[in-house]
């Protein structure tokens, strides 16, 4: 420890949370740093600490990664002993499969909601009314970030949850990852997910969007209202969709969408783009 300070929680420079300690590994990311108002506490390297603004926090280690790591399970297990202290509040009008498994603490399920057989819903999960989660998905589970904790290779424990809004229908084996460091990773209002969807940590869809079978939303992104993902589809992480955007099936997103637009393809670029591509392609074709 160089200089104390407090912090609210873990996470990086994309975290949108306030009183941030995140890990400082390369000089280009100094600037960031130093810049920004989330940021309350640092660890990095010896040969880094002298640049870090003298208002943030510091630590000095050899591995800022594994050592913000470290830092970050402790919390978890701090936030999993909050989670513990709340009782579930389970409206009684909900409807609950005596083959799904519901958390026994932490866990907030509105009225009118049904949930399916073997649908699981974990700690710091809370669906609003008139949800339906059907056989299988599960809702509130780790997502895939990993770290070095105890000098081993592990999946990060997440400190976040999941908000379900009201009248949101999710098919059978669907996962829904809760946010990593805080906050919760957010399905809007009226949103319907197919078979086999992937929602991962942080990510924030919006109202009324169409996710069909198969697609893959990596963390961090942002979905605007309306937006339809098509079959199979995969999103990068840290994107945005716009408003209204659609991505047609199969599609891998490596940019973001604008709102109103569609996209096609692998990479995806604009839907026009790829026809036009195409007709050039099988003009070529003998």
């Amino acid at each position: 420890m160089v200089r104390d300070s407090a912090f609210a929680v873990t996470g990086k420079l994309s975290t949108p949370l306030d009183d941030l300690c995140v890990p400082l590994r390369s000089e280009n990311y100094l600037g960031e740093v130093n810049g920004s108002d989330r940021v309350a506490a640092v660890i990095t390297t010896v040969a880094l600490s002298e640049g870090v603004d003298p208002r943030l926090g510091l630590a000095i280690a050899a591995d800022p990664d594994a050592a913000h790591s470290e830092v970050h399970a402790q919390c978890a297990k701090l936030r999993d002993k909050e989670l513990r202290a709340i009782p579930n509040r389970i409206d009684s009008s909900a409807d609950i499969d005596p083959g799904a498994h519901i958390a026994p603490y932490g866990v907030e399920i509105g009225p009118r909601c049904y949930i399916g057989p073997g649908a699981v819903v974990r700690p710091g999960t809370a669906i609003e009314h008139d949800s339906i989660i059907h056989s299988g998905t599960s809702i509130g589970g780790p997502g895939f970030n990993t770290g070095f904790i105890g000098g081993r290779r592990r999946i990060v424990p997440q400190l976040g949850g999941v908000r379900v809004g009201p009248f949101v229908e999710l098919l059978s084996n669907c996962c829904v990852a809760r946010s990593l460091f805080g906050g919760n990773t957010v399905i809007g209002e009226e949103t319907v997910a197919d078979n086999l969807v992937y929602i991962a940590h942080d990510v924030q869809i919006g109202r009324r969007v169409q996710i069909c079978a198969l697609v893959n939303v990596l963390g961090r992104t942002v979905v605007g209202d309306s937006a339809y993902l098509g079959p199979s589809a995969v999103i990068r992480n840290g994107l945005e969709i716009g408003a209204g955007a659609k991505v047609s099936m199969g599609a891998v997103v490596t940019e973001n969408v604008e709102p109103g637009a569609t996209v096609t393809g692998n990479f995806a670029i604009s839907h026009e783009r790829f026809l036009a591509r195409l007709r050039t392609i099988r003009k070529e074709d003998p």
